[in-house]
């Protein structure tokens, strides 16, 4: 099996094997993992990004803009994960972005810096090697393991909050489906959500849950319009809907 260390050497090696892209991105589809190398001091390299069709990819944006940018084209950002999460959330620097298959995690501690990230929901097998390294063997190739370094502490917590997330989600699917009814399939795994949401557009109702909040709070206020409504909408998702 082959074995690709994230340490100095190995990330070089990496930037070397790989190839400028000005207009990088992460894919839906294809990511595995987006590492940090802003204080690598290599030539337009601030992030490295691993993707199973596209290989390695250098990238002179930040791991947070690269981060940021995904998840603008996503139907939910990350003002549910906010709402999700709770008081949880003054607790943790850290938010991984959960929605349908896509498990993007933290691995470190902050998200509102540069930081590493990896697709937890193509990690076929991972353990750790020491306190100090986890690895990683992805689903598209289990003949070759990635080793990183990692704080184990942040990385459990990280995997905790995301864990949290992930099962609130499923419960609010699977109280929608069965409180109303709705003929969708048996499978309410948050898996399925993609093939739901032709029928139930969770993001839409979200939407809709969002304006009536903003308006039984500001009611008092005086804010009753539609226009104003939305002005407050569009500030919170601009404030709180990204890193």
């Amino acid at each position: 099996m082959e074995t690709i260390s994230f340490d100095h050497a190995g990330l070089v090696k990496l930037y070397q094997q790989g190839y400028f892209d000005a207009d990088a991105y992460l894919d839906k589809q294809t990511l595995l993992l987006v590492w940090d190398c802003h204080d690598l001091g290599l030539k337009n390299c601030r992030s490295l990004i691993l993707d199973t069709k596209r290989g390695i990819i250098i990238s002179d944006k930040e791991t947070t803009r690269l981060v940021n940018q995904f998840i603008k084209q996503q139907p939910v950002g990350l003002l549910l994960t906010r709402a999700l999460v709770g008081s949880f959330a003054k607790k943790t620097p850290c938010l991984p972005y959960v929605w349908g298959k896509i498990l993007l995690v933290p691995l470190s501690g902050y998200t509102r810096h540069a930081t590493s990230w990896v697709r937890l929901d193509h990690v076929y097998y991972d353990y750790f090697s020491d306190p100090d390294h986890i690895t990683f063997i992805f689903d598209n190739d289990d003949k070759t393991r990635y080793v990183l370094p990692i704080n184990k502490k942040t990385y459990l917590s990280n995997l905790k909050t995301t864990t949290t997330i992930y099962y609130k989600l499923h419960q609010i699917i699977h109280e929608i489906n069965a409180d109303f009814s709705l003929d969708l399939p048996n499978d309410h795994s948050l898996c399925n959500l993609e093939k739901q949401l032709d029928t139930l557009s969770l993001t839409a109702f979200l939407d809709d849950y969002l304006t009536m909040i903003i308006t039984l709070i500001y009611r008092e206020s005086g804010v009753t319009s539609a226009s104003e409504v939305k002005l407050i909408k569009d500030r919170l998702k601009q404030r709180y809907d990204h890193l």
